[in-house]
């Protein structure tokens, strides 16, 4: 199953409102049946983009996040890591 960042992201502001703590790995993880180096990294990568922002404990989502979820444009968007070009 691909898991897209737009569903990641989505989810992150869901539970971040829900239970008002930021989102783990793990939990990620858990939801889409992901590594737990794999959720990390898609988690860092929506940092790299400003949509989530790292804390102590996990991640929490940002301005603007909620901002690109209220679009509501195609639910697919692709988050591109420059660093990876060659």
């Amino acid at each position: 199953m691909t898991v897209s960042p737009h569903e990641i992201l989505a989810f992150a502001v869901r539970v971040y409102d829900e239970r008002e703590e930021p989102l783990t790995p793990s939990a990620v993880a858990d939801r889409f049946g992901l590594t737990a180096e794999t959720a990390t990294e898609r988690l860092d990568r929506l940092a790299d983009c400003e949509l989530l922002a790292p804390e102590s404990d996990g991640f929490r989502p940002t301005v603007t996040a909620r901002e690109l979820l209220a679009l509501d444009i195609d639910d697919e968007f692709v988050v591109v890591d420059a660093s990876d070009e060659q």
